[in-house]
């Protein structure tokens, strides 16, 4: 017989609902990790019927980022918390959930047959869609007031499982099914400051497409810079295949019901919250710093102008005096008007080379990719100067 329980970890802390019957031992653990920006932890659920040797599994929230882009995906060294877990290769959904499977039951697994998934989200696939609409929309928001242009290419919300053939290592064969509440979203924005400091929000604006039934075309759109993907809950059964029957009706009645405790859920909604404001508040400094360092060389290059016109009277004075002291300042003379009109600096880099920088600039950096920045004023802080990467040259 079959009633809702409540999935607990070991702490007593409720993580989970969902439909099982007595005959299993259920648990589960939050794993309190950042796993995607829009992931802020996750939790795993357990019910092992030993008698039976039946273990059904679900696991909620995982979401990764592919970045098509490979120009902004260099920037993410830029970006301070970057979460390089959460970035790899774009695989197809099918493929992703045999992934999950086969590294759940530690078998090789053979695919049998394909069908929907009657989760909750299952059941109610266009609200879970309006619901990822909404919060990719409420991040296209925040792009557009830091003045990052998004468009969405392609989106999806598709909830499936796969049964499979298995033979475990003990040389029974067993019967696997895997399912997932499968989501996406494809992108693409025009690369700035903005977009470089907060690639969190690739959000979207334009069309968009919606796939209820799986899309193959889904992954591969154009133009793409990056693609979100993952699922919001994932599924597994594994069971010794005399028990097929029992097993397949015990786990559909969990995925039918599995849903993380609402006080949960509203904690992982503000933890997503926070982060975003955190990264906003990171672009906004960059960018405070960007327009102050802007503002500085403006005021230096008044002042470089100032000195040209200074100097070049200095000069018609001295076109006047007679030949003999002409000659004598004659090296002095060129060289400033060298310093003067080019107004530049020489220094060497990290690779034996001489850079001119404009005379304005009290401190000079180089950063990871050999380019050159000069800094008038006081010198960023270490830690600034840490974080991107740059180091310090000498003047030659």
């Amino acid at each position: 017989m079959s009633n809702i329980k409540e999935f607990k970890d070991e702490k007593g802390n409720l993580l989970a609902h969902a439909a099982i019957p007595d005959s299993y031992t259920i648990g589960g653990s939050l794993v309190n990790k950042l796993q995607h920006e829009a992931v802020p932890f996750f939790i795993t659920t357990h019910a092992i019927d030993a008698g039976r040797n039946i273990m059904i599994f679900g696991l909620s929230d995982e979401m990764f980022s592919t970045y098509k882009n490979q120009m902004l995906k260099s920037t993410l060294k830029m970006v301070p918390g970057t979460i390089w877990d959460s970035i790899r290769d774009f695989i197809e959904p099918e493929e992703y959930l045999k992934e999950f499977a086969s590294a759940m039951s530690q078998m090789n697994l053979k695919e049998v047959a394909t069908a929907k998934l009657p989760s909750i989200i299952g059941q109610n696939i266009q609200a879970a869609y309006d619901n990822m609409i909404a919060f990719y929309n409420n991040a296209f928001e925040i792009e557009a007031s830091l003045g990052t242009p998004v468009k969405s290419n392609n989106s999806i919300c598709n909830s499936f499982m796969v049964k499979y053939d298995g033979k475990a290592k003990s040389g029974a064969d067993c019967v696997v099914i895997a399912g997932m509440d499968y989501k996406g979203i494809e992108y693409y924005t025009t690369i700035s400051m903005a977009a470089a400091l907060n690639p969190l929000f690739g959000l979207f604006g334009g069309s968009r497409e919606k796939e209820k039934g799986g899309s193959k075309q889904f992954g591969h759109g154009k133009p793409c810079d990056v693609i979100d993907w993952g699922a919001a809950n994932k599924f597994i059964v594994i069971a010794p295949k005399q028990y097929e029957e029992e097993a397949t009706k015990d786990f559909l009645g969990f995925v039918a019901t599995f849903n993380m405790d609402q006080n949960l859920r509203n904690q992982f909604y503000q933890g997503i919250s926070n982060r975003k404001q955190q990264t906003v508040q990171t672009s906004m400094q960059m960018a405070q710093m960007a327009n102050a360092s802007a503002q500085r060389l403006m005021q230096s290059q008044q002042q470089l102008t100032q000195t040209l016109a200074q100097n070049s009277a200095a000069m018609s004075n001295m076109i006047m005096d007679s030949w003999d002291k002409k000659m004598a300042s004659d090296s002095r003379i060129s060289q400033a008007r060298s310093e003067a009109i080019l107004g530049v600096n020489t220094y060497q880099n990290s690779y034996g080379q001489n850079v001119q920088v404009d005379v304005s600039a009290d401190h000079v950096y180089q950063n990871q990719y050999g380019d050159v920045y000069g800094v008038s004023g006081n010198a960023p802080d270490q830690e600034l100067l840490n974080k991107l990467n740059w180091t310090e040259l000498t003047k030659k």
